[in-house]
Parts: C-alpha cells; structure tokens; sequence
C-alpha cells in the first residue's frame, strides 16, 4: 500500500495555493479532496473567497485538506494568518481512515507553512471566533485573565506550526518528512480502527515486520481486549514491535479516552535491524497516530500498566503531585 499520495494536477493545486496566500487577490481558501475516495490521489475541490463557507464545502463521507486565510486584529494592526485544517468527515469507515493517516504526512507537507493545524470532523471548529481564539492563543495575543475553558476536541490533537518570518511560502514538489516508506498489511490498519473505536471492545494491538525483516511489510501480531499485561505476554525480545493502547484518563472527574503509542525494539534485536528501522519511525508514527503518548522501550518494565499510567496522567496534568 502507498505512502503518499499525488496530485492528479499538481500546476492547479500550486495556482490555488499562491492565489491563496497573495493578500491582493479575493481567495482566501483552497480545499483538497481524494480522488474517487483514492488515498492516494488528490486534486484540488475548490477555490473560495468567504471563509465562512468553509461549513457548508465539506463532505461528511470525505478525508479533506484546507488551506484558509484569516485577518488577525492587534494593536490595531491587521496580520494574516494560514489555518491548515485536516478534516475528517464523521462518515468515512474506520478502516478507510487509517489509510488516509498512511499518505497525510505527504500531503501535509505541500500546505505549509501555516501558523495554526486543526484536525476536525466537525463543523462547529469552522466558526471564526473559534479560529480567531486559536491563532490568538498561538501566537501569546490573547489575554488569559478572563479566559474560561472552551470544550473543543476533548480527545483533539490541535498542534501549531509557526514559519520563520522571513521564510517564503513553499510551492512545488516538497520531500517527505515522514521518512523511508513500509508497507502497512490491511489487517493493521483495521485492527487500528478498532481500538480507536469507543463501543468496540479491542483495546490493543501489537505488529511486527514480516518474518522479522525490516523490509516489511509490518503485519499484525495480536490484538486484544485486556490491559497492557497482554500486551507484554507478546512482545519478543528479539523484534521490533509496534503497539497502540487504548485507556481512560481521568481529568477534573471527567473520563477521557487516551492512546499510547509503544515503539518496542528488544535487547536481541541486531544493530543493522535497528538502524534500518529507525528510518520508518516518520512512517509508523503517521499510521498508528495521532496519540498522547509515545513510549519507545526495551525493558518490560517501561510498559507496564502503571508505568503507562503514569506517562499519560502526566502528559494530561491529571497527576496529583501532592505528596
């Protein structure tokens, strides 16, 4: 299965994207879609002059990339600023969504820069006060004294990305920064979708290269409905793995869901085995992704239960550290 994905017409996406970021012309948004729900061929949707449409241009059943220009007020100086949105429509399978997560690492890199990233499925976070509000937060404008928590994406991956001012905006053919590619076997990807799928009950998963070869592709080992114990019965001391774990954390008496992400490369795993592998970490992140944490280990003892426990609560600030 690919990696990346292609533009069917590069020249029209490239267009889209300098009208886009040229402050005098009237387009402020360029939305990108897959081809006949191919993950790997992308064109261009369409081309608008009102963010406010932004809504109203999104498919349900559809994986999209936007590029949207906003004015921010400061100091009563006018600044542009570029949201890069991710949207994942509440419709597409699960399945399918792990094959898009496969090639978005390719894609993302034709829409920068940008100063903010949502990754959404829904149309509520298209609202501008909710825009204006990120990129005042992001950019250390916004006054916090007053500030109440806003409930967006309890379980979002909101991340920022700020280019160097002086930076031009990036056009054509980018490399990839998701790293040396590796097949992804379907049934990974399916066992991926399941986990994050609250009302089905595998909590796990675990895989590993074929016939131990850093060639690939990377198969599914197991996967299950238990703690990370059943997670540890599996792994071998002489492989590489790869796993992702389903739990609940606990914020201000609110139950969360959150996902770890284990990188498991054992004391007997030759040296040659581990250089080659690291180059598909960029890759492997991308599919198994997004989660709150990352654990890479080689001792049991970095994934047991508690130590697993203790990782997310403190990535959450829910750890009490009252002694």
């Amino acid at each position: 299965m690919s990696t990346s994905a292609t533009f069917e017409d590069l020249s029209e996406f490239q267009d889209a994207m300098a009208s886009v970021r040229n402050d005098a012309t009237e387009n402020v948004y360029v939305i990108v879609g897959h081809l006949n729900k191919d993950p790997a061929r992308v064109g261009v949707v369409k081309v608008g002059q009102n963010v406010e449409e932004l809504a109203e241009n999104v498919d349900s059943t559809q994986v999209m990339y936007i590029l949207a220009r906003y004015e921010s007020t400061f100091d009563m100086s006018k600044t542009v600023k570029f949201v890069y949105f991710r949207w994942l429509g509440e419709e597409v399978p699960y399945t399918q969504k792990g094959k898009f997560a496969v090639v978005h690492g390719s894609i993302q890199g034709q829409f920068n820069p940008y100063h903010l990233f949502l990754e959404t499925g829904s149309t509520d976070d298209f609202n501008i006060d909710y825009i204006q509000q990120q990129l005042e937060e992001t950019t250390g404008k916004k006054s916090k004294v007053l500030d109440s928590t806003v409930g967006h994406q309890m379980r979002g991956f909101t991340s920022t990305q700020l280019p160097e001012r002086e930076r031009a905006a990036k056009s054509g053919p980018q490399i990839s920064s998701v790293g040396a590619a590796v097949d992804i076997a379907e049934e990974v990807l399916e066992a991926i979708a399941l986990v994050r799928h609250d009302d089905n009950p595998t909590r796990w998963l675990v895989a590993e290269y074929k016939d131990s070869s850093p060639k690939g592709p990377v198969i599914l080992t197991s996967s299950g409905e238990g703690d990370s114990d059943e997670i540890l019965e599996i792994l071998s001391d002489d492989k590489p793995m790869y796993a992702l774990y389903r739990l609940t954390d606990v914020v201000d008496s609110i139950a969360t869901v959150k996902f770890a992400f284990i990188m498991w490369v054992g004391n007997n795993v030759k040296p040659m085995t581990k250089a080659k592998i690291s180059t598909h970490k960029g890759t492997i992140e991308e599919t198994f992704g997004p989660f709150h944490v990352a654990i890479y280990a080689s001792d049991q003892s970095e994934i047991s239960e508690k130590a697993i426990i203790e990782k997310v609560t403190s990535a959450s600030g829910s750890k009490s550290h009252v002694k």
